[in-house]
């Protein structure tokens, strides 16, 4: 079903690059769709290089800039599942001399891992040093040195305040805490275990020739200057990665591993943490977007779609994706500021899940199974005091908590009840009471007469 839905979008996608390649005086744009574990569909458009006339592929790699944040963040909380740091720490019990720091306003002690995280810690965007306007990055070290320099500008939590710096500094923690360079750590335990064979913090004379080449828009003339090249050094965890379309396709097809369990292999973060970096930390007052831990939330209509975007010198990225559906979209530019186009992400996305949700599906069949003679006697119709209702019904081979006469909640319906260990005992599964215990009675001819669930004793009627 999705891919015949994708099918037919594709002709309009198309059009759509290429409208965005024409109006914005692009060089070249590499676009990827993602459905679950796979890249679905590429499109290379303009030039890679525009001397050569070298159309992108979805392994032309770019400078992802500040989607290195979400490596970042994957890494944090790789620490912080293992122990070694907790989210409302104070950065100077990992960074001791970020004690120095100025606190213009806010609190030294309030700068903590998850508002770096977050973005709310109202630390400085960069480092009080040399950087963006002679393109001489500090090295950690001269980082480390400016830090009595470096001010605490806004209340934290106050608003949200991007800083490169607090992904610089994220970068040191997870130095101090493992004792492997930020970039080496990255590498091992994240990028090599998902496969990522394009993607890297320093490019290797193997990868040199599938390398974008970067370009500055030039308002005056046809062809665009190429755009230097500076190595972020001490900031690196904030914005150096290289990557394609093809890696970042299994970096968002990694997000959708909620289900996962535990960190192993290409499971570099347990599941339920995937769920937590995912949820919003901050909502925005018109509820529009949030921040979530590393990546941004928008909300579209009924779609929550998780963003984030990078922008160096010669390179625009955005990364896409909707997790219900596991859809998701990637797309590179060879140029900075593109003045537009990089909008694409989002509205390909849409386009998608709008096809999606207008092809309507075919109705599952029902199964027709015979009930368990064991669960017999839990099914039928319950009542608690003041008058909640409920069914125990039998459906699609387990047994389920379901609204009476037609309604669409009751209380702890709908839910589903799984068995125990123990016959009067039913673990609920979804909705008010899940985790909970719902503890059958039975009378002196095993009949079942009630159950307890919440603090309510439902009585069997039917």
């Amino acid at each position: 079903m999705a891919d015949c839905v994708l099918q037919t979008l594709i002709p309009d996608i198309k059009h759509l690059a290429e409208t965005k390649v024409s109006k914005y005086r692009l060089p070249g744009m590499a676009l990827g769709i993602i459905r679950d574990q796979e890249l679905a569909w590429f499109g290379g458009f303009g030039a890679a290089d525009l001397d050569l006339s070298k159309k992108p592929t979805e392994n032309t790699i770019a400078r992802i800039a500040s989607v290195t944040k979400t490596f970042t963040t994957t890494a944090v909380m790789q620490l912080r599942d293992e122990g070694r740091l907790k989210l409302e720490d104070p950065l100077a019990e990992h960074i001791p001399e970020f004690a120095s720091a100025r606190a213009i306003r806010g609190e030294v002690e309030g700068v903590t891992i998850r508002r770096l995280l977050t973005h709310r810690s109202g630390l400085v965007t960069e480092s009080p040093t040399h950087g963006w306007n002679d393109l001489n990055f500090p090295s950690r070290e001269e980082m480390l040195v400016k830090l009595p320099e470096t001010g605490i500008v806004i209340p934290q939590d106050s608003a949200f305040k991007y800083s490169n710096l607090a992904f610089g500094l994220l970068g040191e923690v997870i130095y101090r805490l493992t004792g492997t360079p930020y970039t080496e750590y990255v590498h091992a335990n994240i990028i090599e275990p998902l496969g990522l064979t394009s993607t890297v913090f320093d490019l290797t004379d193997e990868l040199r020739p599938h390398f974008f080449v970067g370009y500055n828009p030039t308002p005056y003339q046809d062809h665009p200057e190429c755009a230097p090249y500076a190595h972020l050094n001490g900031i690196s965890s904030a914005g150096q990665l290289h990557s394609s379309v093809s890696d970042l396709a299994k970096w968002v097809s990694f997000q959708f591993q909620t289900d996962g369990g535990d960190r192993r292999g290409a499971q570099v973060l347990k599941g339920q943490t995937l769920v937590e970096i995912q949820q919003p930390q901050y909502v925005d007052p018109d509820w529009s977007s949030g921040q979530c831990l590393g990546w941004r939330a928008t909300r579209i209509g009924n779609h929550i779609y998780h963003n984030h975007g990078g922008g160096i010198h010669g390179f625009g990225t955005q990364v896409w994706f909707n997790v219900p559906s596991k859809t998701g979209v990637v797309v590179l530019i060879n140029m900075w500021p593109p003045h537009g186009g990089l909008e694409i992400a989002q509205e390909v996305l849409e386009m998608v899940l709008n096809a999606d949700e207008a092809v309507q599906p075919v109705p599952e069949q029902p199964t027709h199974e015979p009930t368990p003679e064991a669960l017999r006697p839990f099914i039928g119709y319950y009542r608690a005091e003041p008058g909640i209702d409920v069914n125990i019904e039998m459906r699609d081979g387990s047994l389920q908590l379901a609204a009476h006469g037609g309604s669409v909640y009751s209380l702890h319906a709908p839910a589903v009840l799984e068995p125990t260990n123990k016959e009067e005992e039913w673990l609920v599964l979804g909705g008010r009471a899940a985790g909970e215990i719902a503890l059958f009675k039975f009378d002196d001819e095993n009949r079942v007469i009630s159950y307890e669930l919440g603090a309510f004793v439902f009585k069997k009627l039917v």
